[in-house]
């Protein structure tokens, strides 16, 4: 590593006394902040006085339990300077968003919490419904309320910050249930930084633009420290921003001619599904260098018609980056070669097994998949395909991904048995993700542990089954939860499989009750709830998800699945029968965003299963009925379809 490149990040801020260059906090069109690095160091050193008078010391945790992306950013650097361990925690809308800060909070040796009033309140009522009261009295003792400080004059005591130190702790993103948190030191993180930045060859003519939760490893270290790093200009847009409005992130990377951007999988559909050519005169994308493509699996289709819609507005189709990683290695385990071509490899897919060679067909084909290369292991990580006794396979050979290096984690936190398992004596740690090298590059081809990943956040499999277990009517060990892989849409779905077997009818109310139940507790959207006769297992007892994912794949649940609907569309029409043309535009709206379940007019639009894409995808069908008349935030106001429609109908008259 160079002499010169920071061994902390406190010393990388430090190093950055150019007041010119600057985050860029975009919080609309025309609404924008502009911090300075210097600035941000004298700021997170005054916010840090009142974490030190809170009675944080050196080595005790705190959690960043805050949405606005400015006050993450200033604890967070508030934390490096204290030797604080920031341990960032998403504030979500549903219950398991809350059960995991508390979980956390349990689980922590001396934490701390900065957050906001609001925040704080809804971790009150939550902690009186959940009878959690007496763990909700030590948050409130050790809470800081960040939106009751005004007063930064006062600079806190910076500590000697040693490479080894632990910078912050990751939490896996969407696990409910035992949340499994990444120890990452300064030197995980600035080996990591400097292989990326190499490997990406930045400089100071790029900068950077992203919209991923700070809370995600892509947003802190991808697009916050990755930028700091190199000195160079960044901007950041909140995610709930670029979820209601996808079109004004492209339009702000035209606008600052940002190099740099990125979006898992999920993003570029969505971007796709709102993109009006012909509304986007001005747009021009050929400042755009890379764009980083990860946090779930890659659609090459799906890449390609990013490509070509933004091809006539100046955008390099090489520029699309595919790449690997996880938190375990900070971010990043592997890159293509700068200005790539989008690289593909076909197998058929009956051949994606461990340890068997997978039969590679020249182009598509029936029953075969098309796979995304995802480059070399990056400068400072190992990278290996191993078998089920931890040695090497040949090329094409389908095993396990280990890594190694000086930026992958010693360990989760305060989980002995887990690291046992999962890293070997000599420094491997298992990936959990199966794959193959093909022409020298990495391909991921599923997983080994029961991990989903859902519009780029992680969910573990059993945490999500036990929050089904909880609906009426479903045993324990009775339900299966899987993502598949929607090869037209290009995500991947959420799929639960329930032991039923009675008639379909009677299961339909169980499937709404799922949906509803994962909804409020994950604030997930379920795409199918199935009934199925037999629970798969393998001789020695444990649950094969993989069998029903290919069961489904093969078709084999489409003609239950067509019944689901019809069955949703009888019950819908006879609720649509009545009420106002408003109203029932509303109902085939919701109908037809949100499938095979009922609705009715005194449904809450929030508990139908609605994430915040299918919230985005309801409002812009209500916006193509009834042009500039309903906002995002008006559902808050007017939650049921009821309330809405006269809502909606009193605008209109007006």
């Amino acid at each position: 590593m160079m002499n010169e490149f920071p061994k902390t990040l406190i010393e990388a801020l430090d190093n950055n006394q150019d007041a010119s260059k600057c985050i860029t906090y975009i919080s609309g069109k025309d609404s924008e902040r502009t911090v300075s690095y210097p600035d941000l160091k004298q700021r997170a050193l005054g916010l840090l006085h009142h974490i030190q008078q809170k009675g944080a010391t050196e080595g005790d945790e705190l959690i960043i339990h805050l949405g606005e992306n400015e006050q993450f950013i200033d604890t967070f650097w508030a934390c490096q300077y204290g030797g604080i361990v920031a341990v960032p925690l998403a504030i979500g809308t549903s219950d398991g968003h809350r059960q995991k800060v508390f979980n956390v909070f349990e689980k922590l040796k001396a934490p701390y919490i900065a957050t906001s009033r609001k925040a704080l309140q809804r971790l009150k009522v939550y902690a009186e419904e959940q009878g959690k009261e007496s763990i909700y009295n030590e948050i409130q003792k050790k809470a800081l309320m960040l939106d009751r400080i005004e007063e930064f004059e006062t600079l806190g005591l910076s500590a000697k910050i040693d490479p080894e130190q632990t910078a912050f702790i990751q939490f896996s993103s969407g696990s409910t249930g035992d949340p499994k948190g990444v120890v990452l030191t300064h030197k995980n993180l600035v080996t990591n930084l400097y292989g990326i930045i190499e490997c990406s060859a930045f400089d100071e003519r790029d900068s950077f633009f992203g919209w991923m939760p700070l809370t995600h490893d892509m947003g802190i270290i991808g697009f916050h420290l990755t930028p700091l790093f190199v000195n160079i200009d960044q901007y950041i847009m909140p995610t709930e921003l670029f979820v209601r409005r996808p079109n004004l992130w492209l339009e702000k990377v035209s606008e600052k001619e940002t190099t740099i951007i990125a979006s898992p999988n999920f993003g570029y559909k969505h971007v796709l599904k709102r993109f009006k050519p012909e509304n986007q005169d001005d747009l021009n994308l050929s400042r755009v260098r890379l764009i980083f493509n990860g946090a779930e699996p890659i659609s090459a289709d799906l890449c390609r018609e990013f490509n070509a819609v933004m091809k006539p507005f100046g955008l390099n189709d090489r520029a699309m980056f595919t790449v690997y990683g996880l938190a375990e290695a900070c971010l990043v385990v592997s890159f293509p070669e700068l200005a790539q071509e989008l690289s593909t490899v076909h197998i058929m897919r009956n051949s994606l097994s461990e340890g068997q060679p997978a039969q590679v067909v020249t182009e598509a084909e029936a029953g075969s998949v098309e796979l995304v290369r995802l480059g070399k292991a990056i400068t400072g990580t190992e990278l290996a395909i191993v078998d089920g006794n931890g040695s090497p396979v040949a090329d094409n050979v389908i095993g396990r991904v280990f890594i190694k290096g000086e930026n992958v984690t010693e360990g989760y936190y305060q989980a002995p048995l887990l690291n046992e398992d999962l890293i070997t004596a000599d420094g491997w740690l298992d990936t959990g993700d199966q794959g193959l090298i093909n022409e020298g590059q990495l391909v991921l081809t599923g997983r080994t542990k029961d991990l989903i990943i859902v519009n780029g956040l992680n969910y573990y499999a059993p945490d999500l089954e036990s929050v089904c277990e909880s609906v009426d009517g479903i045993e324990l060990g009775k339900v299966i939860v899987c993502g598949i892989r929607d090869a037209k849409e290009a995500v991947d779905d959420l799929v639960v499989f329930v032991l039923y077997r009675g008639e379909l009818d009677s299961f339909y109310q169980t499937a709404i009750d799922v949906r509803r139940e994962l909804s409020e507790k994950s604030g997930l959207d379920v795409a199918h709830v199935l009934p199925i006769k037999t629970v798969p297992k393998t001789t020695s007892g444990k649950v094969q998800r993989f069998a029903l994912s290919n069961q489904f794949i093969d078709g084999q649940f489409n003609e239950v699945i067509a019944a689901l609907i019809e069955l949703s569309e009888t019950r819908t029409t006879e609720s649509v029968a009545a009420g106002s043309p408003v109203e029932r535009t509303l109902l085939e709206i919701c109908h037809d965003v949100v499938a095979d379940q009922k609705i009715s007019l005194n449904d809450n639009i929030f508990e139908m299963g609605t994430s915040s894409l299918k919230l985005a995808q309801i409002h812009e069908k209500i916006d193509e009925a009834y042009p500039d008349v309903v906002e995002l935030t008006d559902f808050f106001d007017y939650p049921t379809i009821e309330a809405l429609a006269g809502f909606i109908a009193t605008k209109v008259e007006a």
